[in-house]
């Protein structure tokens, strides 16, 4: 790769390959494609410092980028601990977007105190297809939320023009899957 990845790339392809979050093989994502990498960045967690790196990386990233938020939403389940922490760094409420609403109780589909117009950050650990997002950008808004941003870690999707013009929200990643895997191949 002739230009040098910035600290946060670097930082992240560490962490990657320190906590094995990326492997090769046969692999079929959400969506149903087939791949020959897999990132799993659910296994970040379990290594605290590393954990920490990244989610202080997405914590500049955000204070940088968005002025007006007023709450963070972890798109179930794999961003449920990175949404929790960002928004804990951040001083944020943390709402929780269920799958379904709960069939007992309020029935809610978001917990947490929530206000119809409220901007909502949307927060995934990462974006392939976008199709997993989708449920969750329409049942907030279905919830009365204003949602305009998505942020993932890592972008692995072949482009997000259509998804976002679909969806009517701007994606936001911290590094995509092709510089990821130049820089594991060296």
């Amino acid at each position: 790769m002739s230009e040098k990845l910035s600290n946060t790339k670097e930082l992240i392809i560490k962490t990657l390959e320190k906590t094995g979050a990326l492997k090769f093989g046969d692999f079929t994502l959400a969506s149903g494609a087939k791949s020959k990498y897999y990132i799993d960045l659910r296994i970040i967690p379990n290594f605290p410092e590393e954990f920490e790196t990244i989610i202080d990386e997405a914590v500049k990233y955000i204070k940088e980028h968005f002025s007006e938020i007023e709450g963070i939403v972890g798109i179930p389940m794999a961003a449920i601990p990175y949404g929790t922490l960002i928004a804990h760094k951040l001083k944020l409420p943390y709402y929780i977007l269920r799958k379904e609403p709960k069939k007992h109780g309020l029935k809610k589909m978001i917990e947490g105190e929530f206000s119809k117009g409220q901007k909502i950050l949307l927060v995934d650990d990462l974006i392939s297809s976008g199709f997993s997002k989708a449920f969750a950008i329409t049942a907030l808004r279905d919830e009365g939320a204003e949602v305009q941003d998505l942020f993932v870690f890592i972008d692995r999707s072949d482009g997000l023009t259509d998804f976002e013009k679909e969806q009517s929200i701007k994606v936001h990643y911290l590094i995509n899957a092709k510089d990821i895997l130049v820089k594991a191949k060296e």
